[in-house]
Formats: C-alpha cells, sequence, structure tokens
C-alpha cells in the first residue's frame, strides 16, 4: 500500500474523517457479533465452557498487548495505516475459524473445544495487539486535537446506532429456536462487516513509515525504558489499572450475572448492551462539546464517579421478578452514561496531554503493554474469583450475596481510590468536576445550550441580537465562549448586547478580562457600558482597571467607572471621590460621584451632596441625590417603597409614616414630642401637605434631638428641616428623604 512522508494538512485530516467514523460503525457489528459482545460469552457459555477458562479466554486478548514493546520500532518503518489495515483484515479471516468450535465441541468435548478455542482467540488477539500498536499512533496524527472530542463523540454516537441494530438483531436471532447454529450465522455476518470495516479505513491518510529523517523517530528500547520516568503517564496507568480491575472482570461477566442471578434469559440479556449504547447515545454530543470545551480530566472524573454509583443498582435490583429486566435496562442505560463520560474524557487526556506528539511511538507502546498486562491479569483473577467464590450466599446486612459479589465490592472501592491516582494526573484545563457540574445547575442550562446551538446558525444580525440577548436571561456559565465571541462580532448592536448579556451572567475571570479590554478600548460608547456591566457583575477583579479609568479623557467614562467603584463598594476610591465631588463643575459627572459616595454610605459627603440637591432643576436627578443621601442610614427596599407609595398618595403615605414613628418611640417620651408627632400626622392624613411639613420642620428643630437618633441620621434631618423651612411641600424629594430617616433611624 503506498504511503507518502508529506505530512498531511487539517484539511485532509477532516475530509477523512467520514470514512474513519463508517469504518468505526461498520466494526461495531464485528464486535458485538464476535468476540466483544455478549453473544460472544453465551457462546462459549453454550460449549459448556467455564467461568475461570472464560476468563483466560478473555485475557489472551489484552495479554497480547505486551507484544507492543517488541513490534513498536518494527511498525513505525513498516508504517502505522499499512500495519493496522493489515492485521485489522487478518484478524477478520481468524474469526472464522470460531465456525468450527460447534463441531470440535460434538467431536472431542469440552477439553478439547478450550484448546481450539484458546488457538483461535491467541491468533486473533496477536493480530488486534499488532494492529493496534499502528493504530493509536496513527489515529493521533489524523485525528485533529481541536475536535478530538466532537469526533470521538459522533464515533461513539454513529458506532452505539450500528450497535444498537445488530444487539436487537442478536437479540431476535438467540431468540429463535435451536442451538449453537445462530451464534455461527452471527459470527459470519459480522465477519462480512468486519471486512468492509477494513475498506473504509484504507482511504483515511496518514500513518506513513517513519525513518531516521523524520522528525518523529522510530522507539527504541531504550526510549520506552525512559518513558517510565514520565510521573504524569505513570499515574495514568495507575488510575487505568484501578479502573480496569474494578471493573473488567464485572462487565465481562455481567451477561452471566444476568442470566444466573436475576433470572433473565439469553434473548433478555443481549439486549442489555442495547440500552447501555442508548445511554451512551443520549449525552453523547453532550459530553463530547464539553471534553472539547472544557477539558478532559472534569469529564473523566465524573465517569469514574458514575461508574463507582452503578454496582450498588446491580446489588439490590430485584431477582427473577416482572421488574427484573425493566430496572436491568434503566441500569445498563445508566452506565452506558458512565462508561461514555469515561472514554471520551480518558481518550482525549490519553491523545491530548499523555502522550507528546512527536514521542507516539514509544509512548503509545509503552501504554498498550501496560493496559495488556492489567486487563489479561483482571479477566484471570474475575474469572476465578466467581469460581472460587461459586458456594457464596446468604446475607450481609441488606446486602444478598453470590458469587459475583466480590467483583461487585472491587467495582467501588478500586475506581474510588482512582480518584485519588488522577488527582496526580496534569489535565488539560483549570475546571474542576465540581465547577463543571455547576455550571448545568446556574441558571437555565437547556435554554443556555438552545440559545448558543441557534446563536451559530442565526443568519442576520436581528436574529443574533435575540440570540446574544437569550444566552444572557439564560444566567448560565455555559454561555461563556460564545458571549466572548458575540464581544468580538463586527456587528455594533451584537457588542452592545454581549456586555449587556455578560452583565446578566454569573461572574467569570474570561468576561470580567474581556470587559476590562473593552473598558480600555477606544469605543466610547462600548467602554460605558462596559463600565455598567463590570459593577453589576460585582467581581472584585475589576476594581482596578475601574480606578485607572477615572482618569480617563472622557468624562462619562469616568462618571461610569465611578458608578461601578461605589457598586463595588471601593472603599480605597471614596476620599478621592469626595474631593472631586466638591470641585467638579460637570453635572453628570457630579451625579455620578455623588451616586457612588451613596453606596460607599460615605456621611462625611452629605453636605456636599445635599447642596447638589437643593441647586439642581431637574426632578429626576434631584430624587437620585436625594437616594443617595438616604443609603447613608441604610434600608434602601424602604426608600424605594415609600417613594411609590408618595407618589400614589402622598397625604396618607406621610401620615402612616408619622404612625409609626409614635409607635416606635417610648411612652414615658417628652409630651411635646408625642403632641407634635400626633398633629403631624392628622395634617398629612387630611391631605392637608403645608401644614404637615410645617409641622415636621418644628418636630426636627428642636424636640427629635431628645430621641436619641444616630449622628448620621441626625445630620441628615437637620438639613432636611432648613431644606423643607425654605421649599415647605413643593420637593417632594425633601419630604422623602425626611420621612424615610425618621423612619429607619428613630430608635424602637
Amino acid at each position: 500500500m503506498a504511503t507518502t512522508t508529506a505530512p498531511i494538512t487539517t484539511t485532509q485530516k477532516i475530509r477523512a474523517l467520514p470514512w474513519s467514523l463508517a469504518a468505526g460503525a461498520l466494526n461495531s457489528v464485528f464486535v458485538q457479533f464476535t468476540f466483544f459482545g455478549s453473544t460472544f460469552i453465551l457462546f462459549l457459555n453454550e460449549l459448556e465452557i467455564s467461568t475461570s477458562q472464560i476468563g483466560f479466554l478473555l485475557a489472551m486478548f489484552p495479554f497480547l498487548g505486551l507484544v507492543a514493546l517488541f513490534i513498536a520500532p518494527r511498525v513505525a518503518r513498516f508504517g502505522y495505516k499499512r500495519t493496522y489495515i493489515t492485521f485489522f483484515g487478518i484478524r477478520k479471516f481468524v474469526t472464522i475459524f470460531l465456525l468450527v468450535l460447534p463441531w470440535v465441541s460434538v467431536q472431542f468435548g469440552p477439553q478439547v473445544t478450550l484448546v481450539v478455542a484458546s488457538i483461535v482467540v491467541i491468533g486473533f488477539g496477536l493480530c488486534r495487539a499488532i494492529a493496534e500498536v499502528g493504530y493509536y499512533p496513527w489515529a493521533q496524527e489524523y485525528i485533529p486535537i481541536s475536535i478530538r472530542g466532537k469526533y470521538t463523540a459522533n464515533n461513539h454516537v454513529l458506532s452505539s446506532i450500528t450497535a444498537i441494530v445488530a444487539v436487537t438483531v442478536a437479540s431476535f436471532v438467540l431468540g429463535l429456536p435451536g442451538g449453537l447454529e445462530r451464534f455461527q450465522f452471527l459470527i459470519v455476518i459480522g465477519v462480512l462487516f468486519g471486512l468492509l470495516s477494513v475498506w473504509s479505513f484504507s482511504h483515511v491518510p496518514g500513518g506513513a513509515p517513519l525513518d531516521e529523517t523524520d522528525e518523529e523517530k522510530p522507539a527504541t528500547y531504550s526510549d520506552m525504558l525512559r518513558t517510565l520516568r514520565d510521573k504524569n503517564l505513570i499515574y495514568y496507568l495507575i488510575g487505568i489499572a484501578l479502573i480496569t480491575f474494578g471493573t473488567g472482570p464485572l462487565y465481562s461477566f455481567l451477561p452471566l450475572f444476568m442470566k444466573e442471578q436475576v433470572g433473565l434469559t439469553e434473548s433478555q440479556v443481549v439486549l442489555l448492551p442495547t440500552a447501555t449504547l442508548v445511554g451512551g447515545l443520549l449525552l453523547s454530543n453532550l459530553l463530547g462539546w464539553s471534553v472539547d470545551r472544557y477539558g478532559s480530566k472534569p469529564i473523566m472524573i465524573l465517569g469514574v464517579i458514575l461508574m463507582i454509583v452503578l454496582p450498588f443498582g446491580w446489588l439490590f435490583m430485584p431477582k427473577g421478578t416482572e421488574l427484573s429486566l425493566p430496572i436491568a435496562l434503566a441500569i445498563a442505560l445508566f452506565r452506558g452514561v458512565a462508561g461514555t463520560a469515561w472514554m471520551l474524557g480518558s481518550n482525549r487526556l490519553l491523545f491530548g496531554t499523555i502522550v507528546p506528539g512527536n514521542e507516539r511511538s514509544r509512548y503509545m507502546a509503552v501504554y498498550y503493554a501496560a493496559v495488556g498486562i492489567v486487563g489479561g491479569l483482571s479477566q484471570l483473577i474475575g474469572g476465578n474469583l466467581i469460581d472460587w467464590f461459586s458456594g457464596l450466599s446468604g446475607q450481609f446486612l441488606f446486602i444478598e450475596l453470590n458469587p459475583f459479589s466480590p467483583l461487585m465490592l472491587a467495582s467501588v472501592v478500586l475506581p474510588a481510590l482512582s480518584l485519588l491516582i488522577f488527582r496526580s494526573v496534569r489535565g488539560d484545563s483549570n475546571v474542576s468536576v465540581s465547577e463543571y457540574a455547576g455550571m448545568f445547575i446556574q441558571g437555565n442550562p437547556i435554554n443556555a445550550l438552545e440559545s448558543m446551538v441557534r446563536f451559530y446558525r442565526a443568519r442576520d444580525e436581528r436574529s443574533t441580537v435575540v440570540m446574544t440577548e437569550k444566552m444572557g436571561l439564560s444566567h448560565s456559565p455555559l454561555t461563556v465562549d460564545e458571549l466572548v465571541e458575540a464581544l468580538g462580532d463586527p456587528r455594533f448592536n451584537v457588542r452592545y448586547e454581549a456586555i449587556i448579556s455578560i452583565a446578566r451572567t454569573p461572574s467569570n475571570p474570561r468576561l470580567t478580562s474581556a470587559l476590562i479590554e473593552i473598558l480600555n478600548g477606544t469605543e466610547l460608547s462600548l467602554s460605558n457600558v462596559s463600565a455598567w456591566a463590570l459593577g453589576r457583575i460585582g467581581d472584585p477583579e475589576a476594581v482596578a482597571a475601574l480606578r485607572d479609568r477615572l482618569d480617563s479623557d472622557y468624562r462619562s467614562v469616568r462618571a461610569h467607572c465611578a458608578r461601578a467603584l461605589g457598586t463595588l463598594n471601593d472603599e480605597v476610591v471614596r476620599p478621592l471621590l469626595l474631593e472631586r465631588l466638591k470641585v467638579e463643575q460637570d453635572k453628570g459627572l457630579q451625579m455620578a460621584y455623588a451616586a457612588a459616595l451613596g453606596n460607599l454610605e460615605a456621611a462625611e459627603s452629605i453636605d456636599t451632596i445635599f447642596d447638589l440637591l437643593q441647586d439642581f432643576e431637574n426632578e429626576g436627578a434631584r430624587m437620585e441625590l436625594a437616594l443617595s443621601l438616604s443609603r447613608m442610614v441604610g434600608h434602601e427596599k424602604q426608600f424605594i417603597s415609600l417613594m411609590r407609595q408618595l407618589r400614589d398618595d402622598p397625604g396618607t403615605a406621610s401620615a402612616q409614616v408619622m404612625l409609626s414613628v409614635r409607635q416606635r418611640i417610648s411612652k414615658d417620651a417628652d409630651p411635646e414630642i408625642i403632641k407634635l408627632i400626633t398633629q403631624t400626622s392628622d395634617a398629612f392624613a387630611a391631605d392637608d401637605m403645608k401644614t404637615g411639613v410645617a409641622h415636621l420642620v418644628l418636630l426636627m428643630q428642636e424636640p427629635l434631638a431628645k430621641l436619641g437618633l444616630t449622628l448620621v441620621a441626625q445630620k441628615l434631618l437637620n438639613r432636611c428641616a432648613l431644606a423643607l423651612a425654605e421649599h415647605g411641600d413643593e420637593r417632594q424629594e425633601l419630604l422623602l428623604l425626611t420621612l424615610h430617616v425618621l423612619q429607619v433611624g428613630t430608635p424602637g
């Protein structure tokens, strides 16, 4: 087969991926009908081969992976693709010899059958091992790392759909009356699909032979030994070993557990992988997208955690009842999700972080050999454990004991230990499992995912703006990448909407950094709204940038930064804002500084802000200044509520405040104070606002000082008394501020 030494481009890789996907889908039929599906375990069981012997046969596949250590240099020189295609094809023809096992069993008995089966398995396993020594480096080359998660997810989806059909067919065939010929039929069909898979793989580029002139050198045996000094690889392999020893034997013999302990029929047992495949399909694309976006490690760890939960379902499921099958299917569905998360995460971590791209030959050889040893031992131990504990029965606490109980225990304990090991493995992102899971708890993840998909499909500016808005309304951290991308959109309205949407999104360092960049930019209108958004988000990391922009050449930017710093409660900037407020002539900046000082509860600025309040002619501006002053005594919500009441019915609202003040003061208080409060309340209740304000001024001038108000409240009321004496009931913001201070400042 001709190969080229020229590097393949990313475009060539992407164009050839459909061939690889098709090959994987076709091969999944071969897998289900021959060596790696439940069909094979049931086939061996029908041939009267014991569980320990089945474990021995299954162990041959991974044990033969040791040949990787001896053939890796030759495979590199022969060519990764050529090696894979050659031996991937040969193993299909070796599989045909499974068809003679029923005849051997009838003619010579189970012992000879085991010997012949072992020869077939060894021949197949040897071809498989040699092929995969070539496949892993080849796959690392032809699958772009940037889309490896997406590719793996798509491959898993297509292969799973094909496998579901295959398993359904197998279940139907095994449900028919007959003997071993049912299995032989499935094996023949599997081999035909396997050959089609070989043909599809032949269209995938790359995998050319290596020589001494290539940047990547063929691995030597000393190179492979040096690989073991890589602690990151060692930790990864230890974690893989714990997972394999914990789950491998149980998953291999699960069909027998379902048949012997749960009481399912053969056709029902073969249906369980269908549910597992469906479970993987449900979240495959989401998990693949997550792997590329948030890194391999959190998805891999999530898979391990889910796998730890699985055995509890099998332990406590009902046995021999009508509910056994539906519950077994539900657990199998969950297993599919767990397995997909583990597969996608560990696969991308291996190719993207564990194995350096220019040393793939020696790393992959060591990895494949190590996995082979672990996998082989796990199958041997698993099969023998079932035989050793064949007489185990009874009950421990609430757990029913059976020969599979030790495997169940191992499938909980060993993966749990692997979590400790994987903590030392270097990941490809800083996202933790808890952070990843938290993204689906905060906000509305469903709306977030929908709006993200529609954001990329938007046809025009208007629809893009709408989708950007919806991403913000989802309040989900899942939309961070899309919102950052929207900030770089050439359309102004999209960028503007992105800033507003970011302000609605939970605080994120990337979003804060992106807004700071816009704040420091030259697009004035966006800088202003970015300053506002930074204040609303509340990320302390924005404080330094906002302080710097207080010296901007643009007054609007300075105003928005001042307001944002007040919202962020930046006490450091407090004296600077007061100093500037005293000398500032621009009304917009005066309002901004006053608002910031109000948020900071800067009581030293009361006189300066009150002077502005009396001088401003704009009613809306005066009301905002009154709000800033009200914040000095707190209870902003009550201020806003009282403002609304005064607008609707000023007399009644004012009277109710005075009544509440009278109720709060001591019964032993000065009768003069009680009399003035009553007169004030009565006047307001009669809608005589002018008289009510006059009584209120008298109340604040002298008697109210005896009530023990705070210094801030007393200072505000002193200024309010003078202003009300001058303006009477003409300035509602003065009355509002006075009533608010009385309401929250009078000790009860």
